[in-house]
């Protein structure tokens, strides 16, 4: 639930701070911005041949200069010739990128007439606006608007040419109309207008909005923000739509260009019967935009494409960006921005398939961590790549803008707080393991729970382990004999020794039950040989405790005898208890037959018994004698258990093993009935070992069966009668 809610959080925060959803940050906005650039580039120019498209351009060059007898400003009868003759060559609509701002004073009012009539004669004519002037900051209103062309009362076709940047001073976006400032009255762009012309609308119809787009007849454009759509741009400046220099269009047989002049000889480009543009279906049904297509003109824009070969070259003029914006307009190539409510769910999704799978990788811990860690930064590179393609892949194919910002932001933020919500967690969990079996485990086998929680499983779970009791013989007078105080130091003094070698072996500490110790070997961190660490550590706790007696002898305090159990067997192990008072602890049958293996030492005067299952881990390694098949209280299965005597390869255990084979010997008459040879033999192991208890317990029994011969069918089995 923690790691749901952080990842949710993360991408909140994208969504108010980078999204924009609430709050605008030109970093980010720029960066936004970037790749719709890179969009355009990656998908270079549309498919689509030239001759199929609807804009042609007629542009006003430095050739055109060159060519005609005026120099530009040239006189307005030239445009008023350029449009009867495009209207003779089939032109649907014409747009003049000027605007005519004041009567001609260099050529006459006459030029002014012309251009005037030919506008109203045509009426498919729109000349350039603009809907203020701005003098010294102050806003000039015009008590008759014309929009800043003289020719608006022709036929009030005019449209405006101010095209929106965006911060970074890039044109991605073209405007429906313009509002007069201070005034409820609207104007159509200069697309738009031409757009009127081609569907038949008034020459002042504006687009209509509802919220989401733009309404031309049965045109939906879609927003991009509220006053705006994006221009599709078809491919880099000076290479998508078919251009003629005016100079052509103007070359008919009535006029007469300078080269004309100079060679006393008729070219007439444009209305030559052979290969006159007139006759060649070249304005057929085109839309055409007339411009400047010169630098001095200052007509000239930074665009999101560019040639790929001079990617910094991605200026075009005017004429063109309008060309682009008209002709997304005539084919409906609109690129469209994916819904917010998609973009909601996708940052949110991105962020929660971040947090989670670089949350699971690190949860891996092991002596090749490293290896996830890489991987974890390949899978975030991964991530992020694949947002840059899908992005590329939605606008080249759907013509959809996917973010890129926005879930890549939620990608980097995810993975460094995964890394942070890991390593708190890593710290918390490792204070708790420290403190959780500090009491418990070797400092060592700590720090290796540390560094690999998942050694550690929380709760229970069944495994093979080896537990381990002992108790102090006759406890009772030996606490009777000494007072609270002293009882309290030698008990410190013995449960330290005993703890301190059951850690150095990698047991863990279960508890203390009074003098009571209970240990077991193979959880939280398993062992190669949990059974061999058991009893390794059982000898040399053993031998301490032999130590600690002797020198409480020679002080005059109770005589200390240790008794120890052990078993190895499938148990529950976990922490046990309640939701705030738990113990890392063993539960099952095998944890109560170590226990009852403990108490039965009294009685064949054993120091260590084990089970068979322990038995058969180490008998390689360490000297044993079987001692009794017998049933322990409680239970009804018999089972063998063995005494366990100390490590083969000790040096002090050689007359140890003389006695384990004749006892062996005399076992096996034992279990055969042959109780009186049987008592023969063990007669004689008394004889040279006094001191070996078990062998004078099987002299009793002897004794006991041949007054009282067991039954027929008796196995050998012991029952016991008490713990």
């Amino acid at each position: 639930m923690a790691r749901f809610l952080i990842s949710f959080s993360i991408a909140v925060l994208v969504l108010i701070f980078v999204h924009d959803s609430l709050y605008t940050f030109d970093f980010f906005s720029r960066f936004r911005l970037s790749f719709i650039d890179r969009s355009f580039n990656h998908r270079g120019p549309l498919p689509i041949p030239r001759e199929s498209l609807d804009v042609v351009i007629v542009t006003i060059s430095d050739k055109s200069e060159t060519t005609v007898p005026d120099r530009f400003p040239f006189p307005r009868s030239y445009y008023a010739r350029a449009i009867r003759n495009l209207n003779r060559a089939g032109a649907k609509a014409i747009g003049i990128d000027l605007t005519f701002e004041q009567p001609d004073e260099i050529h006459g009012p006459h030029n002014d007439d012309e251009l005037y009539q030919a506008i109203q004669q045509y009426r498919n004519v729109v000349v350039a606006g603009k809907t203020d002037l701005r003098l010294d900051d102050a806003t000039v209103i015009r008590e008759e608007e014309n929009f800043h062309s003289i020719f608006y009362s022709a036929d009030s076709a005019v449209g405006s040419v101010y095209v929106p940047n965006d911060i970074d001073g890039i044109y991605r976006r073209y405007m429906p109309f313009a509002k007069m400032p201070g005034q409820n009255r609207f104007i159509p762009s200069f697309a738009f207008a031409l757009l009127n012309k081609v569907n038949h609308l008034p020459t002042t119809f504006t687009a209509n909005d509802n919220g989401s787009e733009f309404i031309v007849g049965s045109n939906y454009i879609p927003q991009y923000d509220d006053i705006s759509f994006l221009i599709n741009y078809y491919g880099t400046a000076g290479t998508t739509f078919k251009q003629y220099d005016i100079a052509n269009i103007l070359d008919d047989s009535t006029f007469e260009t300078i080269e004309e002049r100079e060679l006393h000889t008729s070219i007439n480009i444009f209305d030559d019967p052979d290969i006159g543009m007139l006759y060649d279906g070249t304005f057929k049904n085109k839309i055409v935009l007339i411009g400047p297509y010169f630098s001095e003109s200052k007509d000239i824009f930074n665009v999101p494409i560019a040639d790929p070969n001079f990617p910094d070259r991605n200026q075009m003029y005017g004429v063109e960006l309008h060309a682009n914006a008209l002709q997304t307009l005539l084919r409906q190539d609109y690129i469209y921005r994916s819904p917010q409510w998609i973009n909601i769910l996708y940052i949110i999704g991105i962020s929660m398939f971040t947090f989670f799978s670089i949350s699971a990788l690190k949860l891996h811990k092991s002596n090749y961590s490293f290896l996830f860690e890489i991987f974890g930064v390949a899978v975030i590179l991964g991530v992020l790549y694949g947002i840059l393609e899908f992005s590329y892949y939605m606008f080249s194919y759907h013509q959809t803008i996917v973010m890129v910002v926005s879930p890549a932001a939620a990608v980097i933020l995810n993975y460094l707080g995964s890394t942070v919500y890991q390593y708190l967690t890593e710290r918390k969990q490792k204070s708790i393991i420290k403190g959780m079996f500090s009491q418990y485990l070797n400092p060592t086998v700590v720090n290796d729970l540390i560094h690999d929680p998942n050694k550690l499983r929380l709760g229970g779970e069944k495994k093979e382990l080896t537990v381990f009791f002992s108790d102090i013989a006759s406890f009772t007078s030996f606490s009777e004999k000494l007072s609270p105080e002293e009882l309290v130091l030698l008990m410190n003094e013995y449960l330290s020794s005993m703890t301190e070698i059951i850690l150095k072996n990698e047991g863990t500490l279960d508890k203390y039950i009074g003098d009571a110790v209970m240990a077991f070997w193979g959880a939280p961190v398993e062992l190669e040989n949990n059974a061999f660490n058991a009893c390794l550590s059982a000898i040399e706790m053993q031998q301490k405790a032999e130590e600690i007696a002797a020198r409480w002898r020679a002080e005059g305090k109770p005589n200390l005898v240790v008794r120890m159990g052990m078993n190895t067997d499938q148990m529950v192990v976990g922490n046990m208890g309640g939701e705030k008072r738990f113990d890392y602890t063993v539960l099952g049958d095998a944890v109560n037959l170590a226990s009852r293996l403990e108490g039965a030492n009294k009685n064949y005067g054993t120091r260590i018994i084990i089970s068979e299952s322990t038995y058969e881990k180490v008998k390689d390694r360490l000297l044993c004698r079987e001692l009794d098949v017998l049933i322990v209280k409680g239970k009804t299965k018999p089972i063998r258990v063995y005494e366990l005597i100390g490590k083969l390869d000790s040096p002090d255990l050689q007359p140890k093993l003389k006695t384990v084979e004749l006892f062996c010997a005399a076992m096996e008459l034992y279990r055969n009935k042959k109780f009186r040879s049987a008592l023969k033999e063990f007669t004689e192991i008394r004889k040279q070992f006094p001191d070996d208890e078990p062998t004078a317990m099987y002299i009793q029994r002897c004794k006991e069966f041949l007054d009282n011969p067991p039954p027929k069918d008796w196995n050998g089995v012991y029952e016991m009668k008490s713990k």
